[in-house]
C-alpha cells in the first residue's frame, strides 16, 4: 500500500529500533502507521498500524523487543498505559480481527473496541481514586460481554470500584 504525501497530516518520530528511527505517521483520516528498518531489511517499511498513537506504540514494543521508543519532551506529558484485554472477547470475534484495549492517560481511560486496528467503537470514562466511571456506553451488543470484563479489569488494577451511569 502507497501513501501519498497528500494522506499524510503529519510524521513524528516516536523511537529507534536496530540503531535507526521509527517514525509515527498520522493520515488526514485519523489512521496512524509506525514506519521504520526491520533488522536485514534495505529500506522503511510499516511495522505497526492503529487507530491510536498509543496502541501503535503499544504493539511495536510487543512485537519488537529491539524498540526503544523516543522519551517526551513537554514537562506536561503524560505517557499513555495501553493494556490488551482481547482476551474477553468470544473466540470467534477474535479470530476476526477484533481487539479490546484500554488507554489510560492521567485520569481519562478511553476503551477502544477494534477491528484489523481499524476503531469500530470507543467508550470514555474517568479515574479518581475511588471509582473507574464510564457514562455513556453505545456500543454493539455482542461486545458488551468483554467491555465489561475489561472496565473490570482495568478497575481491579487501579484498585478502585467501577460505577456505570447510563
Amino acid at each position: 500500500m502507497k501513501i501519498t504525501p497528500t494522506e499524510i497530516e503529519k510524521v513524528e518520530e516516536c523511537g529507534q529500533m536496530n540503531g535507526r528511527k521509527v517514525n509515527l505517521i498520522k493520515t488526514k483520516g485519523g489512521f496512524w502507521i509506525a514506519t521504520g528498518k526491520k533488522k536485514g531489511s534495505i529500506g522503511d517499511e510499516a511495522l505497526a498500524a492503529g487507530s491510536h498513537p498509543a496502541i501503535v506504540k503499544y504493539n511495536l514494543e510487543k512485537q519488537y523487543p529491539d524498540f526503544q521508543p523516543a522519551m517526551m519532551k513537554s514537562e506536561g506529558y503524560i505517557e499513555p498505559i495501553v493494556e490488551k484485554h482481547s482476551h474477553y472477547l468470544e473466540d470467534s470475534l477474535r479470530k476476526s480481527g477484533y481487539d479490546v484495549y484500554s488507554i489510560e492517560t492521567g485520569p481519562y481511560v478511553e476503551f477502544q473496541i477494534t477491528k484489523h486496528d481499524a476503531t469500530i467503537a470507543t467508550v470514555d470514562s474517568t479515574l479518581d481514586r475511588d471509582h473507574l466511571t464510564i457514562e455513556e456506553l453505545e456500543i454493539p451488543k455482542q461486545f458488551v460481554k468483554a467491555l465489561a470484563g475489561a472496565a473490570v479489569e482495568k478497575s481491579n488494577s487501579a484498585k478502585v470500584g467501577l460505577k456505570i451511569r447510563l
